[in-house]
């Protein structure tokens, strides 16, 4: 079994045994107040209080320390002492019965009864505990075993019932455990490959959003430019034929701003197309180190005196490093850029933990998007805003859900027209590599 399969199959045989633990130390305490009671009144039997005020110490204590117990296995150990102790509670007892020349038939029957019905309970409810109990409760019988021998015990049939009772008992709990682990494998092996699947699936619709978007992008995005740099070329090449050399290098620069942003446009379109191509190569990244480079770089030419840049409990992250810098390149650079008429621009990135996942965020207070547009977010050249007000190909938001997906985590937004935005990525804690 893999170790993060083991891990997994340990908390969930500890919530299972947990479960059961409660109500079988119930059961204990009155089981062994009633059955005190009976040997004293129903089999005249003696000198068991030490041994029967073990068992009650045993189960009284399972209750008192669960509050305390953290860990799985903690709860395996304590739910095994339990049953150990009620085991060494029947062993005393039936010692003291087999040793005695006194004892009873009858009184030799029932210790035997009680023996084989504790170690069949015990089978039947210790789950995750099976290996531990298993090896306390042969150590414990053979315990038993050199006392009885030493002593010259008699009733050699009840003696091996108990015994037989007990073997059985704990080679049935070994069986259960084996069982019990090689179906919990075939199933975590079956979850995986469905995971798998499903992120296969995924990649592949993915795949077939930028493949139409290609197709916009070619059909539109670049036809757009193209198009605008040949009306210009053609007004510049009838302003020459007219000898009117007057205005012409607003043309100029009007054509080359046009091919520019097609170059723009194929240079994040071979980016969305190679990332994740290489495969992941996780690593401890220290995300403050990471954006503070990243800001720099973006504010370089800013002139704004008041753009600041805030954190909020930043920590370290399992993650590509080379790909979290695309995210984190696009979503600053999106927050300074959309806080570009906002008076004190405040652009703030934290970290916070969310069930398995550590989940970052950058908000602006600047531009925000209209909520409509929430269902294209992260679909290339799916702008939020038009080219008009703000400049961009419409890739950027693109790149980090890719990269987010290829960390098998999730990419959101949160935001209005004109009170800021928030943009969410989460990583999963574990991540399952192909």
């Amino acid at each position: 079994m893999k170790t993060d399969h083991y891990e997994r199959y340990i908390r969930e045989s500890a919530e299972k045994t947990t479960k059961v633990g409660f109500y079988g130390a119930i059961i204990a305490i009155a089981a062994v107040l009633l059955f005190y009671s009976l040997d004293i009144y129903d089999l005249k039997l003696g000198g068991t209080l030490p041994w029967r005020a073990w068992g009650l110490f045993c189960a009284v204590s399972y209750l008192a320390m669960r509050p305390f117990l953290k860990s799985p296995k903690q709860q395996l150990l304590a739910f095994a002492l339990m049953m150990a102790g009620l085991v060494a509670m029947m062993n005393g007892i039936a010692y003291l019965i087999f040793t005695n020349l006194e004892s009873t038939q009858r009184q030799e029957y029932a210790v035997t009864a009680g023996s084989i019905m504790l170690w069949l309970l015990i089978s039947m409810v210790s789950f995750g505990s099976r290996p531990y109990v298993s090896w306390a409760g042969g150590a414990l019988m053979a315990v038993l075993a050199l006392f009885l021998f030493f002593e010259g015990a008699k009733s050699v049939g009840f003696i091996m019932t108990i015994f037989m009772a007990a073997g059985f008992s704990i080679w049935a709990m070994r069986q259960q455990e084996r069982q019990e682990k090689e179906k919990s494998t075939i199933l975590y092996e079956l979850e995986e490959r469905e995971e798998k699947i499903a992120r296969q699936r995924q990649e592949l619709q993915n795949a077939n959003e930028n493949l139409v978007s290609f197709n916009y992008a070619i059909t539109h995005d670049l036809k757009g430019p193209l198009r605008l740099a040949q009306s210009f070329a053609q007004l510049l090449e009838r302003r020459i034929k007219a000898g009117d050399m007057e205005g012409l290098d607003e043309f100029f620069l009007q054509i080359k701003g046009s091919i520019g942003k097609v170059f723009q446009i194929i240079d994040d379109l071979l980016l969305l197309s190679r990332i994740g191509k290489g495969g992941l190569e996780l690593e401890e990244v220290e995300l403050e180190d990471m954006i503070r480079k990243i800001w720099e770089e973006q504010t370089a030419d800013d002139s704004r005196e008041k753009l600041t840049l805030r954190f909020r409990e930043m920590g370290a992250l399992r993650a590509d490093p080379k790909l979290l810098w695309h995210i984190f390149t696009n979503l600053i650079s999106n927050a300074v850029k959309y806080t570009r008429y906002e008076p004190n621009p405040l652009v703030e990135v934290g970290m916070f933990e969310e069930e398995d996942s550590k989940v970052f965020y950058v908000k602006d207070n600047g531009a925000g998007f209209d909520k409509k547009f929430i269902n294209d977010l992260g679909k290339p050249f799916k702008r939020l805003h038009s080219a008009h007000q703000f400049e961009g190909t419409g890739i950027g938001l693109a790149i980090v859900r890719q990269v987010v997906h290829l960390h098998q985590g999730r990419f959101w937004a949160d935001g209005a027209e004109g009170e800021g935005a928030t943009f969410y990525c989460s990583f999963p804690n574990k991540i399952i590599l192909d």
